[in-house]
Protein backbone atom coordinates (compact mmCIF):
# COMPACT_ATOMS: atom_id res chain seq x y z
CA UNK A 1 0.00 0.00 0.00
CA UNK A 2 1.39 3.56 -0.92
CA UNK A 3 2.30 5.83 1.66
CA UNK A 4 -0.14 9.15 1.42
CA UNK A 5 0.93 12.09 1.57
CA UNK A 6 -0.16 13.86 4.88
CA UNK A 7 -1.68 17.40 4.65
CA UNK A 8 -0.05 19.30 6.80
CA UNK A 9 -1.06 23.43 8.01
CA UNK A 10 -0.81 25.30 10.70
CA UNK A 11 -3.99 24.51 12.05
CA UNK A 12 -3.39 20.68 12.33
CA UNK A 13 -0.03 21.38 13.69
CA UNK A 14 -1.78 23.21 16.56
CA UNK A 15 -3.94 20.92 16.58
CA UNK A 16 -1.78 17.75 17.05
CA UNK A 17 0.10 19.66 19.60
CA UNK A 18 -1.61 17.57 22.42
CA UNK A 19 0.30 16.19 25.32
CA UNK A 20 2.05 12.56 25.25
CA UNK A 21 4.40 11.09 27.66
CA UNK A 22 7.41 12.10 25.13
CA UNK A 23 7.22 15.48 25.33
CA UNK A 24 8.89 15.98 28.60
CA UNK A 25 12.22 14.06 27.76
CA UNK A 26 12.14 15.53 23.82
CA UNK A 27 12.26 19.21 25.45
CA UNK A 28 14.82 18.46 27.97
CA UNK A 29 16.94 17.48 25.28
CA UNK A 30 16.41 19.75 22.75
CA UNK A 31 15.93 23.03 24.52
CA UNK A 32 17.01 22.86 28.90
CA UNK A 33 19.35 19.59 28.41
CA UNK A 34 22.54 21.97 30.01
CA UNK A 35 21.01 24.80 31.13
CA UNK A 36 22.10 26.21 34.29
CA UNK A 37 23.92 23.07 34.77
CA UNK A 38 28.32 23.69 34.24
CA UNK A 39 29.86 23.51 31.28
CA UNK A 40 29.96 19.76 30.02
CA UNK A 41 27.55 18.27 32.27
CA UNK A 42 23.87 17.58 30.86
CA UNK A 43 20.56 16.29 32.41
CA UNK A 44 20.18 13.63 29.75
CA UNK A 45 24.20 12.64 31.35
CA UNK A 46 22.75 12.79 35.21
CA UNK A 47 19.95 10.43 33.73
CA UNK A 48 21.74 8.11 32.64
CA UNK A 49 20.73 5.18 35.75
CA UNK A 50 17.30 5.81 34.66
CA UNK A 51 17.63 5.55 30.92
CA UNK A 52 19.69 2.01 31.88
CA UNK A 53 16.73 1.10 34.35
CA UNK A 54 14.51 1.36 31.60
CA UNK A 55 16.43 -0.22 28.86
CA UNK A 56 16.39 -3.40 31.75
CA UNK A 57 12.64 -4.13 30.34
CA UNK A 58 14.08 -4.49 26.75
CA UNK A 59 16.23 -6.86 24.30
CA UNK A 60 18.63 -3.74 23.68
CA UNK A 61 19.89 -3.51 26.91
CA UNK A 62 22.20 -6.54 26.17
CA UNK A 63 24.11 -4.32 24.12
CA UNK A 64 25.12 -1.94 27.19
CA UNK A 65 27.95 -4.72 27.55
CA UNK A 66 29.36 -4.16 24.10
CA UNK A 67 30.77 -0.64 25.26
CA UNK A 68 33.40 -2.60 27.63
CA UNK A 69 34.02 -4.97 25.71
CA UNK A 70 35.28 -2.64 22.78
CA UNK A 71 36.80 -0.38 25.46
CA UNK A 72 38.75 -3.19 27.54
CA UNK A 73 41.43 -3.86 25.25
CA UNK A 74 42.01 -0.26 24.63
CA UNK A 75 42.15 0.99 28.31
CA UNK A 76 44.83 -2.25 28.78
CA UNK A 77 46.98 -0.78 25.99
CA UNK A 78 46.51 2.84 27.05
CA UNK A 79 47.35 2.08 31.02
CA UNK A 80 50.33 -0.08 29.71
CA UNK A 81 51.66 3.41 27.95
CA UNK A 82 50.42 4.98 31.13
CA UNK A 83 47.31 7.51 31.73
CA UNK A 84 46.27 10.05 33.98
CA UNK A 85 43.70 7.84 35.89
CA UNK A 86 41.57 10.47 37.06
CA UNK A 87 40.67 11.89 33.75
CA UNK A 88 40.76 9.31 32.10
CA UNK A 89 38.03 7.19 34.43
CA UNK A 90 35.78 10.54 34.33
CA UNK A 91 35.76 10.71 30.58
CA UNK A 92 35.22 7.21 30.39
CA UNK A 93 32.20 7.34 32.38
CA UNK A 94 31.36 10.19 29.82
CA UNK A 95 31.81 7.95 27.12
CA UNK A 96 29.70 5.70 28.94
CA UNK A 97 26.51 7.75 29.79
CA UNK A 98 26.48 8.91 25.53
CA UNK A 99 26.96 5.47 24.51
CA UNK A 100 23.39 4.47 26.99
CA UNK A 101 22.08 7.94 25.84
CA UNK A 102 22.67 6.37 22.07
CA UNK A 103 20.96 3.19 23.23
CA UNK A 104 18.28 4.91 24.88
CA UNK A 105 17.38 6.84 21.50
CA UNK A 106 17.25 4.07 19.63
CA UNK A 107 15.02 2.20 22.18
CA UNK A 108 12.95 5.58 21.84
CA UNK A 109 12.28 5.26 17.69
CA UNK A 110 11.56 1.69 18.28
CA UNK A 111 8.82 2.84 21.12
CA UNK A 112 7.42 6.20 19.70
CA UNK A 113 4.87 6.44 17.11
CA UNK A 114 4.68 10.22 17.20
CA UNK A 115 7.91 11.27 16.19
CA UNK A 116 6.16 13.97 13.64
CA UNK A 117 3.62 15.49 16.51
CA UNK A 118 7.21 15.79 18.85
CA UNK A 119 8.72 17.66 15.45
CA UNK A 120 5.81 20.22 14.92
CA UNK A 121 6.03 20.66 18.81
CA UNK A 122 9.40 21.55 18.85
CA UNK A 123 9.60 23.90 15.99
CA UNK A 124 6.31 25.98 17.30
CA UNK A 125 7.95 26.02 21.00
CA UNK A 126 11.14 27.03 19.40
CA UNK A 127 10.25 29.89 17.25
CA UNK A 128 8.36 31.64 20.58
CA UNK A 129 11.77 31.41 22.06
CA UNK A 130 12.93 32.73 18.86
CA UNK A 131 10.99 35.73 19.09
CA UNK A 132 11.76 36.23 22.78
CA UNK A 133 15.14 35.79 22.52
CA UNK A 134 14.95 38.75 19.99
CA UNK A 135 13.12 41.05 22.21
CA UNK A 136 15.73 40.01 25.05
CA UNK A 137 18.50 42.20 22.81
CA UNK A 138 17.13 44.81 24.72
CA UNK A 139 18.62 43.53 28.40
CA UNK A 140 22.07 42.52 28.33
CA UNK A 141 21.42 40.03 31.08
CA UNK A 142 18.87 38.33 28.80
CA UNK A 143 21.03 38.61 25.90
CA UNK A 144 23.91 36.61 27.67
CA UNK A 145 21.36 33.74 27.66
CA UNK A 146 20.27 33.17 25.38
CA UNK A 147 22.93 35.03 22.40
CA UNK A 148 26.67 34.17 22.04
CA UNK A 149 29.09 37.16 21.36
CA UNK A 150 32.36 36.27 19.71
CA UNK A 151 34.74 37.25 16.82
CA UNK A 152 33.35 35.04 14.40
CA UNK A 153 36.07 35.58 12.05
CA UNK A 154 39.09 37.64 12.49
CA UNK A 155 37.50 41.40 12.75
CA UNK A 156 34.08 40.92 12.77
CA UNK A 157 32.43 40.55 16.03
CA UNK A 158 28.53 39.45 16.51
CA UNK A 159 25.84 37.68 18.42
CA UNK A 160 24.94 34.64 17.10
CA UNK A 161 22.00 32.76 18.68
CA UNK A 162 21.96 29.39 21.10
CA UNK A 163 19.08 29.80 22.81
CA UNK A 164 19.31 27.77 26.30
CA UNK A 165 22.37 25.78 24.77
CA UNK A 166 25.95 26.57 25.40
CA UNK A 167 26.77 26.65 21.68
CA UNK A 168 25.34 28.41 19.08
CA UNK A 169 27.03 25.07 16.86
CA UNK A 170 25.39 22.66 19.09
CA UNK A 171 22.40 24.09 18.84
CA UNK A 172 22.31 24.48 14.96
CA UNK A 173 23.16 20.36 15.44
CA UNK A 174 20.30 20.16 17.31
CA UNK A 175 17.98 21.83 15.04
CA UNK A 176 19.43 19.90 12.09
CA UNK A 177 17.32 17.20 11.93
CA UNK A 178 13.69 18.76 12.20
CA UNK A 179 15.02 21.50 9.55
CA UNK A 180 16.26 18.39 7.08
CA UNK A 181 12.92 16.59 7.58
CA UNK A 182 10.29 19.93 6.63
CA UNK A 183 13.00 21.04 3.80
CA UNK A 184 12.29 17.30 2.30
CA UNK A 185 8.65 17.87 2.79
CA UNK A 186 8.85 21.31 1.03
CA UNK A 187 10.75 19.99 -2.25
CA UNK A 188 9.21 16.19 -2.85
CA UNK A 189 6.12 16.25 -0.49
CA UNK A 190 4.34 19.65 -1.99
CA UNK A 191 4.02 20.52 2.04
CA UNK A 192 0.87 22.94 2.47
CA UNK A 193 2.08 26.56 3.77
CA UNK A 194 5.80 25.49 2.57
CA UNK A 195 6.40 29.49 2.80
CA UNK A 196 5.26 29.66 6.67
CA UNK A 197 7.34 26.37 7.57
CA UNK A 198 10.48 27.17 5.84
CA UNK A 199 10.29 30.73 7.66
CA UNK A 200 9.80 28.17 11.01
CA UNK A 201 12.88 26.49 10.34
CA UNK A 202 15.13 28.65 8.11
CA UNK A 203 15.08 31.65 10.82
CA UNK A 204 16.68 29.93 13.46
CA UNK A 205 19.63 28.55 11.74
CA UNK A 206 20.26 31.23 10.20
CA UNK A 207 20.50 32.97 12.92
CA UNK A 208 22.83 30.81 15.01
CA UNK A 209 25.47 31.82 11.88
CA UNK A 210 26.68 28.31 11.94
CA UNK A 211 28.72 27.94 8.94
CA UNK A 212 29.19 24.17 9.62
CA UNK A 213 25.98 23.51 10.35
CA UNK A 214 24.34 25.89 7.44
CA UNK A 215 26.53 24.56 4.78
CA UNK A 216 26.05 20.75 6.26
CA UNK A 217 22.43 20.97 5.52
CA UNK A 218 22.77 22.96 2.43
CA UNK A 219 24.96 19.87 1.24
CA UNK A 220 23.27 17.00 2.88
CA UNK A 221 19.89 18.29 1.21
CA UNK A 222 21.71 19.19 -2.56
CA UNK A 223 22.79 15.40 -2.38
CA UNK A 224 19.63 13.97 -1.37
CA UNK A 225 17.91 15.57 -4.01
CA UNK A 226 19.95 14.97 -6.73
CA UNK A 227 20.38 11.23 -5.58
CA UNK A 228 16.71 10.99 -6.06
CA UNK A 229 16.44 13.47 -8.85
CA UNK A 230 15.03 11.38 -11.52
CA UNK A 231 12.30 10.13 -9.08
CA UNK A 232 11.41 13.90 -8.17
CA UNK A 233 10.89 16.12 -10.69
CA UNK A 234 9.75 16.01 -14.24
CA UNK A 235 11.25 17.91 -17.20
CA UNK A 236 9.33 21.21 -16.60
CA UNK A 237 11.03 21.66 -12.95
CA UNK A 238 14.20 20.85 -14.74
CA UNK A 239 13.89 23.62 -16.73
CA UNK A 240 13.50 25.89 -14.05
CA UNK A 241 16.08 24.62 -12.16
CA UNK A 242 18.20 24.86 -15.02
CA UNK A 243 17.12 28.61 -15.48
CA UNK A 244 17.48 29.39 -11.66
CA UNK A 245 20.58 28.08 -11.76
CA UNK A 246 21.93 30.49 -14.56
CA UNK A 247 20.44 33.77 -12.51
CA UNK A 248 22.30 32.39 -9.34
CA UNK A 249 25.63 32.64 -11.73
CA UNK A 250 25.03 36.10 -12.42
CA UNK A 251 23.64 37.33 -9.03
CA UNK A 252 25.70 35.31 -6.78
CA UNK A 253 29.15 37.83 -7.88
CA UNK A 254 26.62 41.03 -7.74
CA UNK A 255 25.44 40.00 -4.39
CA UNK A 256 29.18 39.43 -3.32
CA UNK A 257 29.76 43.03 -4.49
CA UNK A 258 26.84 44.91 -2.61
CA UNK A 259 27.10 42.50 0.72
CA UNK A 260 30.77 42.57 0.84
CA UNK A 261 30.77 44.13 4.55
CA UNK A 262 27.90 41.59 5.52
CA UNK A 263 28.91 39.17 8.32
CA UNK A 264 28.58 36.13 5.79
CA UNK A 265 30.68 37.14 2.86
CA UNK A 266 33.53 38.48 5.13
CA UNK A 267 33.67 35.05 6.77
CA UNK A 268 33.16 33.09 3.54
CA UNK A 269 36.48 35.09 1.92
CA UNK A 270 38.74 34.28 5.13
CA UNK A 271 37.53 31.03 4.83
CA UNK A 272 38.86 30.83 1.31
CA UNK A 273 41.69 32.43 1.71
CA UNK A 274 42.79 30.46 5.48
CA UNK A 275 42.37 33.58 7.28
CA UNK A 276 39.57 32.55 9.59
CA UNK A 277 40.87 31.01 12.51
CA UNK A 278 37.33 29.37 13.47
CA UNK A 279 36.98 27.24 10.98
CA UNK A 280 41.29 26.57 10.59
CA UNK A 281 40.97 25.84 14.18
CA UNK A 282 37.83 22.81 13.78
CA UNK A 283 39.20 21.34 10.92
CA UNK A 284 43.65 21.44 9.86
CA UNK A 285 44.38 22.51 13.20
CA UNK A 286 42.58 20.22 14.94
CA UNK A 287 43.89 16.98 12.75
CA UNK A 288 47.26 18.18 13.36
CA UNK A 289 47.02 18.72 17.11
CA UNK A 290 45.30 15.34 17.03
CA UNK A 291 48.12 13.38 15.22
CA UNK A 292 50.58 15.34 17.90
CA UNK A 293 48.98 14.02 21.06
CA UNK A 294 48.16 10.50 19.92
CA UNK A 295 51.92 10.60 18.93
CA UNK A 296 52.55 11.12 22.69
CA UNK A 297 51.61 7.68 23.54
CA UNK A 298 50.87 6.00 19.85
CA UNK A 299 49.44 6.97 16.74
CA UNK A 300 48.19 3.68 16.17
CA UNK A 301 46.00 3.39 19.82
CA UNK A 302 45.70 7.09 20.83
CA UNK A 303 46.64 8.84 24.40
CA UNK A 304 43.19 7.60 25.89
CA UNK A 305 40.03 9.01 26.83
CA UNK A 306 40.87 12.63 28.63
CA UNK A 307 44.27 12.64 28.43
CA UNK A 308 44.64 15.53 25.93
CA UNK A 309 44.07 17.69 29.33
CA UNK A 310 46.72 15.87 30.80
CA UNK A 311 49.12 16.44 27.77
CA UNK A 312 48.53 18.68 25.28
CA UNK A 313 49.46 22.15 27.60
CA UNK A 314 52.63 22.60 25.76
CA UNK A 315 51.39 21.08 22.70
CA UNK A 316 48.60 23.62 22.29
CA UNK A 317 51.23 26.71 23.59
CA UNK A 318 53.85 25.91 20.90
CA UNK A 319 51.39 25.55 18.13
CA UNK A 320 49.47 28.48 18.41
CA UNK A 321 52.90 31.08 19.93
CA UNK A 322 50.34 31.56 22.94
CA UNK A 323 50.90 31.26 26.85
CA UNK A 324 47.16 31.70 27.57
CA UNK A 325 45.93 28.40 27.69
CA UNK A 326 44.37 26.32 30.77
CA UNK A 327 43.82 22.86 31.27
CA UNK A 328 40.36 23.12 31.85
CA UNK A 329 40.04 24.98 28.41
CA UNK A 330 42.15 22.45 26.22
CA UNK A 331 40.05 20.83 23.69
CA UNK A 332 40.07 19.56 19.87
CA UNK A 333 36.75 20.86 18.14
CA UNK A 334 36.45 18.35 16.07
CA UNK A 335 35.19 14.94 16.57
CA UNK A 336 37.66 13.10 14.02
CA UNK A 337 40.76 14.99 15.51
CA UNK A 338 39.59 14.15 19.05
CA UNK A 339 39.10 10.35 17.73
CA UNK A 340 42.32 10.68 16.33
CA UNK A 341 43.99 12.07 19.86
CA UNK A 342 41.94 9.56 22.15
CA UNK A 343 42.20 6.49 19.68
CA UNK A 344 44.61 6.80 17.60
CA UNK A 345 44.30 5.65 14.10
CA UNK A 346 42.87 2.42 14.86
CA UNK A 347 40.00 4.37 16.58
CA UNK A 348 39.62 6.37 13.60
CA UNK A 349 39.49 3.78 10.92
CA UNK A 350 37.11 1.98 12.85
CA UNK A 351 34.91 5.20 12.99
CA UNK A 352 34.61 5.12 9.53
CA UNK A 353 34.52 1.53 9.60
CA UNK A 354 31.01 1.50 11.78
CA UNK A 355 29.73 4.52 9.71
CA UNK A 356 29.98 2.47 6.27
CA UNK A 357 28.85 -0.92 7.61
CA UNK A 358 25.64 0.32 8.98
CA UNK A 359 25.15 2.41 5.99
CA UNK A 360 25.01 0.20 3.48
CA UNK A 361 23.55 -2.27 6.81
CA UNK A 362 20.83 -0.76 7.11
CA UNK A 363 20.43 0.84 3.77
CA UNK A 364 20.16 4.11 4.30
CA UNK A 365 20.30 4.85 0.46
CA UNK A 366 16.46 3.56 0.71
CA UNK A 367 14.97 6.38 2.94
CA UNK A 368 15.68 10.02 1.74
CA UNK A 369 15.07 11.27 4.86
CA UNK A 370 18.04 8.88 6.37
CA UNK A 371 20.38 9.42 3.85
CA UNK A 372 19.84 13.41 4.25
CA UNK A 373 20.79 12.66 7.64
CA UNK A 374 23.53 11.02 7.13
CA UNK A 375 25.08 12.84 4.61
CA UNK A 376 25.05 15.92 7.18
CA UNK A 377 26.42 14.27 9.67
CA UNK A 378 29.29 12.40 7.55
CA UNK A 379 30.01 16.10 6.47
CA UNK A 380 29.46 17.74 9.76
CA UNK A 381 32.23 15.61 11.37
CA UNK A 382 34.90 17.14 9.42
CA UNK A 383 34.02 20.52 10.54
CA UNK A 384 33.70 19.97 14.13
CA UNK A 385 31.82 18.15 16.93
CA UNK A 386 33.51 16.23 19.21
CA UNK A 387 33.13 12.76 20.57
CA UNK A 388 31.10 13.24 23.20
CA UNK A 389 28.27 15.11 21.61
CA UNK A 390 25.47 13.46 21.87
CA UNK A 391 23.09 15.64 19.52
CA UNK A 392 25.90 13.92 16.84
CA UNK A 393 25.07 10.35 18.05
CA UNK A 394 21.64 11.01 17.72
CA UNK A 395 21.52 11.87 14.45
CA UNK A 396 23.61 8.84 13.71
CA UNK A 397 20.96 6.31 15.11
CA UNK A 398 17.94 7.92 13.66
CA UNK A 399 20.04 7.85 10.32
CA UNK A 400 20.71 4.15 10.74
CA UNK A 401 17.02 3.34 12.38
CA UNK A 402 15.18 1.71 9.64
CA UNK A 403 11.41 2.35 9.85
CA UNK A 404 11.07 6.29 10.53
CA UNK A 405 8.90 8.50 8.43
CA UNK A 406 8.40 5.94 5.92
CA UNK A 407 6.73 8.57 3.20
CA UNK A 408 10.62 9.07 2.21
CA UNK A 409 11.04 5.86 1.82
CA UNK A 410 12.41 5.21 -1.97
CA UNK A 411 9.44 2.73 -2.99
CA UNK A 412 7.14 5.40 -2.45
CA UNK A 413 8.81 7.39 -5.42
CA UNK A 414 8.24 6.25 -8.86
CA UNK A 415 11.44 7.51 -11.54
CA UNK A 416 10.17 9.51 -14.30
CA UNK A 417 9.62 7.05 -17.06
CA UNK A 418 7.75 4.52 -14.77
CA UNK A 419 5.29 7.86 -14.51
CA UNK A 420 5.08 8.64 -18.22
CA UNK A 421 3.77 5.15 -19.04
CA UNK A 422 1.41 5.41 -15.94
CA UNK A 423 0.00 8.41 -17.27
CA UNK A 424 -0.32 7.20 -20.81
CA UNK A 425 -2.00 3.74 -19.92
CA UNK A 426 -4.58 6.24 -17.58
CA UNK A 427 -5.09 8.04 -21.01
CA UNK A 428 -6.18 4.97 -22.77
CA UNK A 429 -8.17 3.57 -19.76
CA UNK A 430 -10.20 7.23 -20.15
Amino acid sequence: MAWRKPTVTLQTMALDIRFNKYYPIAFLYFFLNGFLLPLGLLYTTLLTPIFLYWLLKFPSFKYVYVFVIVLLPYAIIHFINGVNFYYYLRSSLLLFAVYVFALAVFQFLEECKTLRTIYKAIILVNIVLVAFALLALASPFLRNIFWYANEITPGVKTLRLQLLTYEPSYYAVLFAPIALYYYLKMFILKLHNAAIIFFLVTIPILLSLSFGGIFGLVLSLLFTLIWGYNRFFDKRVTFYLLFLGVIAVIAIPVILIIFQDSVFVIRMTNVFTGHDTSFKGRTFDSFYLGWKIASQKSIWFGCGPGQVKDLSLAIFKKFYGRSNFTTAGLVIPNVLGDTLAAFGLVGLIGRFGIEIYFFFKTKVYENYYRLGLFLFIFIYQFTGSYITNIAEYLIWIFAFHQGIFEEFDKGNFYPRKKKHLQSQVLKKEN
